[in-house]
């Protein structure tokens, strides 16, 4: 029953993932793209928030070299009369595309020494691309913290 939840919370999540549309920060990032377009000033952005002209330029840096957190930006969007929007998205498309990269990965450490080992005893071997996808199969569809040991 788990395994089967498992696969229903991973199939929902990378369904929602994959509606995310993503573009690239702007040069002078979100912030400041948005409040110059809004025609606000930095001392007028500083006080819709609470800060200083200064502390909300510093906050303005801060997201373009990245060091800004996740609740000073929240605080920024909600001066600007916007939304913080926060998600992982998945570089392989789908997170299914993940968990069977990394299943592929620990199959091949499971067959290939077994397969190394009856060629070197002169065993016949064959099939080993087959036996590892056939693993990986059954690895991809139960994950677990095992498979990212």
């Amino acid at each position: 029953m788990a395994s089967k939840f498992k696969q229903i919370q991973l199939q929902m999540l990378d369904q929602h993932l994959t509606s995310i549309q993503m573009c690239d920060r702007p040069s002078d990032g979100w912030i400041g793209a948005i409040r110059k377009a809004l025609g606000m000033s930095m001392r007028q952005l500083g006080k819709r928030i609470g800060v200083t002209q200064q502390s909300a330029s510093r906050l303005e840096a801060n997201e373009i070299d990245g060091s800004i957190t996740l609740k000073s930006l929240r605080k920024v969007a909600e001066g600007l009369d916007c939304q913080l929007i926060y998600a992982l998205v998945p570089l392989k498309g789908r997170l299914q595309n993940i968990v069977y990269a990394q299943a592929l990965k620990k199959a091949k450490e499971i067959v290939e020494p077994v397969y190394h080992t009856m060629l070197l005893e002169s065993q016949e071997v064959g099939g080993m691309q087959s036996k590892i996808r056939e693993i990986a199969d059954e690895l991809s569809k139960d994950p677990s913290s095992k498979l990212w040991d």
